[in-house]
């Protein structure tokens, strides 16, 4: 075993988490060593080439306030020059299920509101309602942040604003009793309304409504953006700032052990590098990107019980499948007229079918389950090259449960069997796609496992229900001093909420460690 390396603080995984904390800490002087058991850096935020196509691991957009706000991950990491965002033209599309007609919905409150009355009219006095009750949780929570960027100044203002009520009357609500309260029988509305719902979860009476409206009143006020050179090239901007303070990213290095001593304290952890070789690298300050689960494996057993007692409460989210495209043209050219367009199937009647309609794809092909359609093809990322296809990408709810049993060959023709069905009923949708298609390459809920690292492929951290809000939430501090955990196990799912992660990780460590 070669000497122990001396740093400021180690960071086990790159994903967007563990790249933020390092980043954030780099930026405060210190010197971190990132450390990724992949070949490649960025955990789900990457990009591979499979075929003749460049696809996404996991990227479709992050929010304007992340992108652009004086106070969000962007700003805070010194990222706003050195990614390029791309602004998407519209909210989203929504089709099928109870909706009378596809209705595209703009961004901003009014338009959207402007546009879904036009579609909606028997729900006109409801979502007149609703959406004034959306602004006023938006504003809400815009001064709930702001309490956090200017302290107790922040909150006199916040509380003043009557804010605080808002946030209240919301933090047991549902998605499902939410919508319920707000429209009652009008089923279109609440779709129209839920139609993000399985970018959380798959059930809206379990998903907590301010997690929801929050997230979806924040993409709609301030836009969704992609990055020229897709998510990678975030990945690679925090990479960079990493190294640019005196630290080192490695890939291929797998963490074996955290050490601690007797006091509680982390003091570094044992690895295995590239080349195979042992090696221990010491460090006062541990950020974990990692699903704690797999972070308490690495512990000392005396410290595991202690540590994992704050998470046992919380249940994993779902995961995801996906199906990647190559079209011999552009998607737009089908009908497709948004980035983001979500497809209910025509047999449902009511949005709390949605847990027995996602759980169609729990067996082989037959009725077909709720999914979204991502168009990257009509972005100029710089993904594609000049011979390459039109890349577009469906996506639905999967768990890794709903794969056992199955062998390699008849996991195989499983993937190809509802690569097929979904194709067929896009083209349902938007009458020569399925003509256009020249590509295909499906992950499901074990790529998710592989490529993140995460118990059943779970791709958002926990689950968010009201009782992960109205329960002592998981923390960036754990209860072994000097490690921090840096992941979407803390905030919440998305690029948007493990950047958070990664940014409260950070924070945690700056106050403690001064």
């Amino acid at each position: 075993m070669s000497e122990p390396e001396i740093w400021d603080a180690v960071v086990i995984g790159s994903g967007l988490g563990g790249l933020s904390a390092a980043a954030g800490y780099a930026a405060a002087g210190h010197r971190v060593l990132v450390l990724e058991k992949l070949s490649n850096f960025g955990g789900a935020a990457t990009l591979y080439r499979h075929g003749s196509l460049t696809m996404e691991a996991s990227l479709h957009e992050v929010d304007g306030a992340t992108v652009h706000a004086p106070t969000g991950a962007f700003a805070r990491l010194g990222l706003t020059d050195a990614v390029r965002p791309i602004a998407l033209e519209e909210f989203y599309d929504v089709r099928g299920g109870p909706l009378p007609a596809p209705i595209l919905i703009p961004k901003g409150f009014d338009a959207a509101e402007a546009a879904l009355r036009a579609a909606l009219p028997e729900a006109d006095a409801e979502l007149r309602a609703f959406f004034r009750d959306m602004r006023e949780l938006y504003r809400a929570l815009v001064g709930l942040e702001q309490v956090s960027s200017h302290g107790w100044a922040g909150l006199g203002s916040f509380l003043l604003s009557g804010g605080v009520l808002e946030l209240l009357g919301d933090l047991r609500q549902t998605v499902a009793t939410r919508l319920d309260k707000a429209f009652g029988d009008h089923e279109a509305a609440k779709t129209a309304m839920g139609a993000m719902l399985g970018y959380f979860d798959d059930d809206p009476a379990r998903l907590s409504f301010l997690i929801y409206g929050g997230i979806w009143g924040r993409y709609l006020e301030t836009g969704g953006y992609y990055f020229d050179g897709g998510s990678r090239a975030l990945t690679l901007a925090l990479v960079k700032k990493v190294r640019a303070a005196g630290g080192e990213a490695r890939r291929s290095c797998t963490v074996t052990e955290v050490l601690a001593d007797g006091d509680e304290t982390v003091t570094g952890i044992r690895y295995v590098d590239a080349d195979g070789t042992e090696r221990v690298a010491m460090a006062p300050v541990l950020f974990a990107n990692t699903a704690p689960d797999l972070l308490a494996d690495m512990l000392p057993e005396p410290y595991r019980d202690d540590f994992l007692e704050p998470y046992a409460r919380h249940e994993p989210s779902v995961s995801l499948f996906t199906i990647n495209l190559g079209l011999s043209r552009p998607a737009e050219e089908v009908g497709i007229r948004a980035y983001s367009t979500f497809l209910f199937p025509p047999d449902m009647t009511r949005f709390d079918q949605m847990p027995e309609i996602a759980a169609r794809f729990a067996g082989p092909p037959g009725a077909i389950p709720y999914y979204s359609i991502a168009d990257y093809g009509r972005l100029d990322a710089h993904l594609r090259q000049p011979d390459d296809p039109y890349l577009v990408s469906i996506t639905g709810i999967d768990r890794l449960s709903w794969w056992d049993g199955l062998d390699e060959a008849a996991e195989k023709a499983r993937r190809h069997a509802w690569t097929e069905a979904l194709i067929a009923d896009a083209d349902r949708h938007f009458p020569g796609l399925a003509a256009a298609v020249t590509a295909s390459e499906m992950a499901t809920s074990r790529t998710m496992q592989t490529r993140m690292g995460t118990p059943g492929g779970s791709v958002y951290g926990f689950r968010p229900t009201p009782e992960r809000l109205l329960s002592r939430p998981p923390s960036a501090v754990t209860s072994l001093d000097g490690l921090y955990l840096s992941s979407a196990y803390t905030v919440s799912g998305g690029y948007a909420g493990a950047m958070q992660g990664g940014l409260l990780a950070c924070d945690a460590a700056l106050r403690q460690r001064r």
